[in-house]
Formats: C-alpha cells, structure tokens, sequence
C-alpha cells in the first residue's frame, strides 16, 4: 500500500453543508489523498467525522458583521494570527501537511501569511454566494490573493474578484460537477418513465431543496403559487428541507391560503426519491451557494427544468430557455409566468429536462473536477 503523499489541511468558517466538496474530496482521498479539518461550523465536521476523516472544532474569532466586531477583530488578530501560525506549524511538522484550502473571508485573512511562510501551498475556494460588495479589508483580501491560488465556481465570481482588484493570473474557473451514475438510465427508459409518470400523476409538482432560513425568497414562491393556481387547479409545492423559518413559512403558507398546497417534508438524507417526484425544480435561495449548485445539478441528472434567480452567478449552469428560465430576483409575477408557461407545455417541459442532461454531460463533468483540482493541489493520480 503506498504511503499518503498529498495532505492538505482544510480551514472553514462557512455554515455551508457543501456537499459538493465531500464528494470531490471522497474522490481524491481514493487518490493518494488525505484531508484534514479545521471549522468554526459543526455541519461540516459531523460530515468529515462520517467518512472518518480528522476533524477538531476551531475558534476563528469575532464574525466581523459592524464597525465594533471589525474593531475586536483588528484588536484580536495579532493573538489569532499567531495562534493560526502555531497551528499551521504543528500540522506541518507532525501530519506533514503540503497545502491549506480556505473557504470563508476569516481564514483567508488569517491563514494565507502564515502559510505563506511554512511554504504551504494556498488555495482559496471562493463560496458562490459570497457578497463582494461587502468585503471588509478589502485591500489585505486583495494582497493575500496574490499568494494563492483561487478557485471560483462561475464567471460570475470571476468578475467580481477581478473588480476588487484581484489578478486575473491567479484565477481558476473549476466547473462544479457531481456523480451522475445514479442518473445515468438508458434514454428510452427515461422517456418511457416519464410517459408513465405523467400518465398516473394527479399533480403538477414544483419541488425545492433548501434550507429554510432568511436568506431564501420563499415568501416570493409562495406568492407565486398563488398567482399559478387560477391557472393550474393540480399544482402543489414540495419544500424539502428545514431550519429556524420552517414555523413561521407554515404560518405564511396558511396565511396567504395556499397551505393545503405546500408540503413540508423536512431534511432527506436520500433527495432522488423526491426529484424524481418533481415536474419542476426551483431555485429559492437568494444567494446560491456549493450545496445549492449541488441541488440544481441533481435536479438537472434527473431530467427536471430548472428556474433560479437572475445576476447571481446561474448563467453558467442554467441556459435560458434550453435547460429552464431565469427570473429576477423577488419578482413573483415573472417567476409565475415561467410556471405556468412550463406547465402548459409539456413537450417543452420535457425538451428541457432532455437539454439539462446534455448540458450536465458536456459541459459539468465530475471527473473533470476532480482532475482539475487534483492538478491545482500537485497530486499524483494512479
């Protein structure tokens, strides 16, 4: 058996289930690879603990959200900057670590410099969802850049580190991917599935999965439903998912009477079950993030349209009028019409549910992915 020779240490600050990354990660691992984890967020070190990875829990410091915790964060940093420098060290000396990847604003500021100086290499993963507009340190963010390599997951994340001021030469566009072997039924089979199910279904079923929390525009999905229900008597809503809204969208739902259409059917460990129940899948959050690539992708293997939001980094992934629509975000009116104009149209429904495997096969490959950053982390495939 041959010794592990690429080991790579993880810092994470982001709430974020990713498990797009698992996947990558699970493959690589499979490649002379091992990950380490070190997170402020206990979602992902339950999942590293799942697949028996090292994780430990890390204290990253005050979340800068207002002038006084940016205040207590400068005050804070010298200590965080040394204790993230000894860290780094004892990785480096005892588990023989070549590389850190950061994913959150926090380690990126903390964790490049000292890394930078134990010879790590430095790879930042730029989180779709993340706001540039609100970058705090904006020039020690643009300066520590030019040490790593980063990754983003569309041009539209591209575009806007270029407008920060961060180099184009340090860039990377890695396409995400998933496994689609579970997907992957002969074609006339999916066809003929499909003739079955629209034969026997008694609804027309909008599914979403997601985590229900402020950040995702339920409230304009539910008006939306409204708005389609004159014209779809058979139209119902499967939210798959929970958090901290759930009881208050329940409220919502009954409220603008649409709750005998909407299902809450809570957090699903296995989702093709439920996609494969879907005619339709909608994108709900507000700013898109890995997990929610992930869905979307899911829901493309599946055979399903897609609809998210407009201007936030969707173009990639979602062709208009091929692979499903985009709508502005909030606009509940627009986001019916694309509803019912699916609906009404079956050969169209079908035609772009074919278009997103097509599209999922060319152009989002997991192999790819997986090479790509296999490339990016110098690791020898075998």
């Amino acid at each position: 058996m041959n010794s592990v020779k690429n080991k790579v240490l993880l810092i994470n600050s982001i709430a974020d289930k990713a498990k797009l990354l698992i996947d990558l990660f699970d493959e690589l691992v499979a490649k002379n690879f091992r990950f380490y984890l070190l997170s402020s967020q206990t979602c992902l070190i339950k999942q590293f603990q799942d697949k028996n990875w090292p994780a430990k829990k890390i204290a990253l410091g005050p979340t800068v959200k207002n002038k006084l915790s940016q205040a207590l964060f400068i005050s804070c940093s010298p200590w965080l900057f040394l204790k993230i420098l000894l860290i780094l060290l004892n990785y480096r000396l005892k588990e023989k670590i070549t590389a850190i990847i950061c994913l959150g604003w926090t380690e990126k500021i903390l964790a490049t410099m000292p890394a930078k100086l134990l010879g790590l290499k430095i790879i930042w993963l730029e989180e779709p969802s993340f706001n540039y507009q609100e970058l705090k340190f904006k020039r020690l963010y643009k300066l520590n850049s030019r040490l790593a390599t980063v990754i983003v997951f569309n041009s539209y994340t591209r575009i806007q580190l270029e407008n920060t001021g961060c180099s184009k030469t340090v860039i990377t566009l890695v396409q995400p991917a998933i496994k689609t072997s579970a997907y992957q039924d002969n074609l006339y089979n999916k066809l003929a599935q499909a003739e079955q199910k629209n034969s026997r279904r008694k609804y027309f079923t909008i599914g979403t999965i997601t985590d229900l929390n402020q950040r995702q525009k339920i409230e304009t999905l539910f008006q939306a439903v409204k708005i389609c229900q004159t014209v779809i008597p058979n139209l119902q809503l499967i939210i798959v998912g929970d958090g901290e809204e759930r009881k208050n969208l329940s409220w919502l739902a009954k409220k603008i009477e649409i709750d005998t259409l909407v299902w809450f059917v809570g957090e699903q460990q296995q989702t093709k079950k439920w996609l494969n129940s879907f005619d339709l899948y909608l994108v709900t959050s507000e700013s898109p993030n890995l997990t929610d690539y992930y869905n979307i992708l899911e829901a493309m293997a599946t055979g399903l349209p897609v609809i998210g939001p407009r201007h936030l980094g969707l173009e990639d992934i979602i062709s208009e009028n091929k692979t499903g629509s985009l709508v502005e975000n909030g606009n509940q009116e627009m986001l019916a019409r694309q509803v019912v104009k699916i609906e009404q149209d079956k050969k169209l429904r079908q035609q772009l549910g074919k278009n997103g495997q097509e599209r999922l096969k060319q152009l989002f490959i997991f192999d790819k992915m997986v090479n790509e950053m296999a490339s990016i982390l110098k690791i020898n495939c075998y």
